[in-house]
């Protein structure tokens, strides 16, 4: 199933687009790719297994680049789940030689820094799997294509390139385990911020007071709210109900777990709660939405 695809953004995209699978129990999806990729996991909890590569134990939060042929499978594991969510982005370059081929490896035309392609094609030149690298700055992208595709506004394939631009250089220095210094972030208030986001994208399913992601950051709570309100314009609790929403569009849409269940899941006491604060933030209530997402799935072959 394919949701809110986003084509014609330009070298050296192709496409983005959200795109769900259903594992059969006891059983594997088979998909041939011939393209290059990199796949940002939003709910998962499966195997992947990559032809003369390994076996890979994938989670919610992970990031997979695959920039050659090759057939990967998706099997269940023990304690996994059948659904399968995530983003992708295609790159329209041409295919890396496959492995044990001969063929030495293609090298980026280009100066990396200055070209686009040439940047995808040096730092994506091999398989990797990224347990956990998804962080909070790279969800907030997500979640910002996301928005773009429900809601088509003018400039649309401007802005997602840009966005899927970002989160290229946060994956390639994820690669090369680049971490973004304090200064970087904004100085001191940046990185207490960038703290607190990460406490509560990782916590977000539970109840969260406020002393509690103060002690996480080890700052007081009006520091924390201050410095909070400051850099991102939102309180601490504006911010996680964000999360929690998102994060209730993509089981809404790729789930088949209840609304009192996934009000539960994503960190609401109650369904009326979760209900009320869906339709402030979405205009739809959890029901409309999704079944109006169901009306724009596109069926496609695995790819």
């Amino acid at each position: 199933m394919t949701f809110h695809s986003i084509e014609r953004l330009g070298p050296p995209y192709a496409a983005v687009s959200e795109l769900g699978l259903v594992i059969p129990k006891g059983g594997e999806i088979n998909l041939t790719n011939v393209e290059h990729k990199v796949v940002f996991y939003l709910q998962a909890r499966c195997t992947l297994l990559i032809d003369g590569e390994g076996e890979y134990a994938v989670e919610a939060g992970d990031v997979a680049v695959v920039p050659r042929c090759c057939l990967q499978r998706y099997r269940m594991r023990p304690g996994g789940t059948p659904q399968l969510h995530a983003l992708k982005i295609l790159f329209s370059l041409p295919p890396l030689p496959e492995k044990g081929s001969g063929s030495p490896p293609m090298e980026a035309q280009g100066d990396p820094e200055a070209d686009l392609t040439a940047f995808v094609q040096h730092h994506f030149r091999q398989i990797r799997h990224l347990p956990g690298a998804q962080n909070a700055a790279m969800q907030e992208i997500l979640r910002a294509i996301r928005r773009e595709a429900e809601h088509h506004g003018a400039g649309i394939r401007h802005r997602v390139r840009a966005l899927c631009t970002n989160l290229v250089v946060h994956v390639a220095r994820k690669l090369h385990e680049v971490v973004p210094t304090p200064e970087a972030s904004g100085g001191g208030a940046g990185s207490i911020v960038v703290q607190a986001k990460e406490y509560l994208m990782r916590n977000h399913a539970r109840e969260l007071t406020l002393a509690e992601v103060a002690w996480a950051v080890k700052k007081s709570e009006e520091h924390l709210a201050r410095a909070f309100r400051r850099v991102t314009g939102q309180t601490v609790f504006d911010y996680l109900r964000t999360v929690r929403l998102e994060m209730a569009k993509t089981l809404l849409i790729n789930s088949e777990k209840t609304l009192t269940e996934i009000a539960a899941s994503t960190g609401f006491g109650s369904l009326a709660l979760f209900s009320r604060n869906f339709k402030l933030y979405v205009g739809l209530n959890p029901s409309s939405y999704r079944e109006r997402r169901a009306e724009l799935v596109e069926w496609r072959p695995p790819a």
